[in-house]
């Protein structure tokens, strides 16, 4: 389906809407099948990568939907929409399901976390003290993200819109591909 730079916005938001599906089911099987893993660093490394890759993927998609090519700033505002999208969608799904859903949820993931982020620490070599220090600061973001009140929630979002902004620069230099100025040997010949 070409379409032109014009339907931009709806690709985005279907894009967007896309990838905030599959990252709120990801975190619910996650939450569900193995909350273990919920704790450990790297499944957040993971879980890192993976989201880079699936960014990466609709990104690409969407360049292919509106012709192939893009300018800066034409890639800066459709990959924006489509990552404020997701990432909007992702937060008020999380908030409602880890609020009225699963309201204790911190309690359990908070214990998966101590306990592997102690072994994480432990294994550094870090004495006591540091370790709970850390697991004290860490605990804090957590209980902001899985029982924020509603002032820690809107500064989640602000500041999950900075990060998607910066990525969004990142791709967009990354991921712009401008239209030929002349025609390729292969294209005059064929006419």
């Amino acid at each position: 389906m070409d379409l032109s730079l014009q339907n931009l916005n709806k690709a985005a938001s279907i894009n967007g809407i896309t990838i905030g599906i599959l990252s709120t089911a990801i975190g619910v099987v996650t939450f569900y099948m193995f909350p273990s893993l919920l704790g450990s660093i790297s499944f957040g490394i993971g879980t890192l990568v993976i989201s880079l890759v699936i960014y990466v993927f609709f990104t690409l998609d969407l360049r292919k939907k509106i012709g192939g090519f893009w300018d800066f700033r034409g890639a800066l505002k459709g990959i924006f929409l489509m990552a404020f999208i997701a990432g909007l969608l992702y937060s008020v799904v999380n908030f409602a399901f880890y609020k009225f859903v699963e309201p204790n949820a911190y309690d359990k993931i908070s214990g998966y976390m101590e306990a592997g982020m102690t072994k994480t620490l432990e294994n550094m070599g870090m004495d006591q003290d540091q370790i709970d220090e850390a697991i004290s600061k860490q605990s804090e973001g957590i209980k902001a993200q899985y029982d924020p009140t509603p002032m820690q929630f809107f500064k989640n979002i602000g500041v999950a819109v900075i990060v998607q902004f910066v990525m969004s620069l990142i791709f967009a230099a990354i991921f712009k591909k401008e239209e030929p100025v002349f025609a390729s040997i292969d294209e005059e010949e064929q006419e």
